[in-house]
């Protein structure tokens, strides 16, 4: 897949994670989570607690509430920085203040330099070119 002129909005989750750079997207298993239920490939997206907390309380994204970051996003966070050297925490905040930056932001992070696909975030290669980037 190769990445779009602009990421669209609503392709980053209401945790912050870019759905087109998440690996079960690039392999069609998974759609955005502000997709509608009906439409959700997978059972963890409908069942996961910050998406139907950010829906319960009229967000679209968890920075959109005052209580940004939370309890319910701590353990996702913590999973993210670790392994994926991903913070949806400073993200988020990036994102509040100013989306259209952020969004920029991300297609930069995520295209391949190579050929212009998109980079799999969990696994750090492009899902193009499968150019295996080395520092992340």
């Amino acid at each position: 897949m190769k990445m779009p002129k602009e990421v669209p909005a609503e392709m980053i989750a209401c945790c912050g994670i870019n759905c087109l750079a998440c690996s079960a997207n690039l392999a069609n298993k998974c759609t955005t989570c502000h997709s509608p239920v009906e439409k959700q490939k997978r059972a963890s997206c409908n069942n996961c607690k910050i998406r139907n907390c950010a829906v319960e309380k009229g967000n679209h994204w968890c920075f959109e509430c005052d209580d940004f970051p939370c309890d319910k996003t701590k353990s996702l966070f913590k999973r993210y920085q670790k392994i994926y050297h991903l913070d949806l925490a400073k993200d988020g905040l990036e994102a509040k203040n100013n989306l259209p930056s952020f969004l920029e932001a991300v297609k930069i992070r995520y295209t391949c330099s190579v050929c212009g696909g998109v980079i799999d975030l969990h696994h750090q290669k492009c899902s193009e070119c499968n150019h295996q980037l080395t520092d992340y």
